[in-house]
Order: C-alpha cells, then sequence, then structure tokens
C-alpha cells in the first residue's frame, strides 16, 4: 500500500481504507494503532494525486492529530500540507498547526493553542 501510494497509484486507495477499517479500535484517533495513522497518510497521498483535496486534508489531519505519526513519516505529511496550502484550502491553516505541534512534540515542545 505505501509502495503504491509512493507511486501515486490509485490502487493503493482500497488497500489504505481497508486498514483503516479493521484495524481503527474507535473513531477516537488517540487510540489508533501506527499502522492506521501510517495508512491514513496514504490514503491522503493518493487523494492527492486525484486531486481530491479536501478528502487527503481530512485524512492527514486525522492521522497528525492521532500523534501515531512516526518520524520517519513526517516528510510524507508534510507533503500533504504543502500540496493544501498551495491550492489556499481554508483547511490549510489547520493543517499546518497540527502538523507543526506535531514536530514540537516531537522536539519536547508543545506549542501554545492560540486564544
Amino acid at each position: 500500500m505505501t509502495l503504491l501510494a509512493w507511486l501515486g497509484d490509485s490502487a493503493a486507495e482500497p488497500y489504505a481504507r481497508e486498514v483503516i477499517k479493521r484495524l481503527s479500535p474507535s473513531d477516537d484517533v488517540s487510540q489508533w494503532p501506527r499502522r492506521v495513522a501510517s495508512a491514513n497518510i496514504d490514503l491522503a497521498l493518493v487523494l492527492l494525486k486525484e486531486n481530491r483535496m479536501d478528502e487527503a486534508c481530512n485524512s492527514a489531519q486525522k492521522a497528525i492529530l492521532s500523534g501515531r505519526v512516526v518520524p520517519s513519516n513526517h516528510w510524507r505529511a508534510l507533503e500533504v500540507v504543502k500540496a493544501v496550502e498551495a491550492r489556499k484550502l481554508p483547511e490549510s491553516a489547520d493543517l499546518r498547526e497540527a502538523y507543526q505541534n506535531l514536530k514540537a512534540i516531537e522536539k519536547g515542545k508543545v506549542l501554545p493553542r492560540p486564544a
């Protein structure tokens, strides 16, 4: 699935959706295993290639907010963030903030939430 997503092959979409469906213990993203977060990043990358930006943004944001994206996958999440920002989608600010918080947590610095 990840290889197909890297190649931009739409065949990755059903595999990613199946992993998410089978391994998600609940809608609570903080309870997800890492594989579900990775599957959401894979899904987001495929959706980008298909120009389904809103869905890609949503999938990436869920993965990022889960706190289960491993550092080796941060660059893949950033690829989605940059693509959403390039399209100037309204969701881009929230997605960027979530990504910056993910990076801050990795460095041990939690960013304050704006008032």
